[in-house]
């Protein structure tokens, strides 16, 4: 295979978190793909993205070719993000590729980015191999582009097999198809669906257009990205204790008085953000353990409203010390014993106090 030039292509990342944003640009670099723009949340890329279509030298931003952003983010979340890509006004290409990152992979988020116009889902803990896969997806198969009634975004229908046209809301004979080379102006009066098939820029932007094979990364490039993200595993260890501080500070806030309740609903969901955010990232640097225990405090602390008790206070105090555990004596893997004890105790816990 000739070389291909993937220095060409640019990707946004927009995550609101630093370190994250930071390892999925620095994952994303190491398959070549050097353009790579961030931004800290959905507000502050739409903004962005409105600016290079009147000025893209202000905005220093091109053609984006592939949008990589977290679900959760405050204010304007992910799934916003996607919907004004499809949907809003300004938007400078409403077709371009978008992968959502979560770590919360529930069927709700799944379904959520799904129905708003996602083109693929890419849940943490993330490696190398997981990005690339998705990449190469996007690239290798591409999927058309529907418009009907509420919606607007990749055929939601990934199968091959043929739909029974009695199960379709839409008949075959009532959908219109858009290609590139197609000579047609206007929309027929019976149309209910249009389809578009149009060129696979980013496979032509890197020079394969003439390919008929899937492309590939070689294994030793994955092999070095998974190496970029190992070395940040000190980085990480050290950055999180900004988020155990946080969150300490939090737990420590709580307070069964009824007088306390506008302050609690503010520390619960800074806890449950937290939660969230570990339960992400903490498998990509080996340590499962946080995972489940993170996993364990989101739900835990999902409905901000719900009164603070003294045993739902313990509840949440037995968690975020097993986290502060986990942390302080560098447990990676399963934990051995240790590990089994911390989560026993936090199963415990959930039926004692919940």
């Amino acid at each position: 295979m000739q070389k291909l030039h993937w220095d060409r292509l640019c990707v946004l990342v927009v995550d609101d978190n630093s370190f994250m944003r930071n390892l999925l640009s620095t994952t994303i670099k190491a398959f070549g793909i050097m353009d790579v723009l961030t931004e800290a949340d959905g507000a502050s890329a739409i903004e962005r993205l409105k600016l290079s279509l009147t000025d893209p030298i202000a905005a220093s931003m091109g053609t984006v070719d592939l949008i990589v952003s977290d679900f959760l983010m405050p204010g304007v979340d992910g799934n916003l993000f996607l919907r004004w890509i499809r949907t809003g006004n300004s938007v400078p290409d409403r077709f371009v590729p978008f992968l959502m990152v979560s770590g919360a992979a529930d069927k709700f988020v799944v379904e959520q980015s799904r129905d708003s116009g996602v083109t693929e889902f890419l849940a943490k803990p993330f490696s190398a191999q997981t990005v690339a896969d998705r990449l190469l997806q996007i690239i290798n198969y591409p999927r058309q582009y529907v418009l009907a009634s509420g919606y607007f975004g990749p055929d939601r229908r990934r199968g091959r097999f043929p739909v029974e046209e009695e199960r379709r809301v839409t008949q075959q004979s009532q959908i219109q198809l858009v290609k590139p080379d197609s000579h047609e102006r206007e929309l027929r009066e019976d149309v209910r669906a249009i389809y578009f098939r149009s060129s696979n820029r980013m496979r032509h932007k890197i020079g394969a257009k003439n390919f008929s094979e899937p492309l590939y990364f070689d294994p030793m490039i994955i092999q070095a990205a998974e190496k970029r993200i190992q070395a940040l595993v000190g980085d990480y260890a050290d950055w999180v204790k900004k988020y155990i501080h946080s969150m300490t500070e939090s737990e420590a806030a709580l307070s069964p008085d009824p007088d306390s309740r506008q302050s609690n609903k503010k520390h619960i969901a800074n806890i449950n953000r937290i939660a969230h955010e570990l339960r992400g990232q903490s498998g990509t640097f080996d340590y499962p353990l946080i995972t489940k225990l993170s996993k364990s405090l989101y739900e835990a602390t999902s409905d901000p409203e719900r009164h603070i008790t003294d045993d739902r206070k313990k509840l949440i105090d037995a968690h975020v010390d097993a986290i502060r555990t986990v942390f302080k004596n560098r447990i990676t893997g399963d934990g051995g014993e240790v590990g089994l004890a911390l989560l026993r105790d936090i199963e415990v816990a959930v039926r004692k106090y919940h």
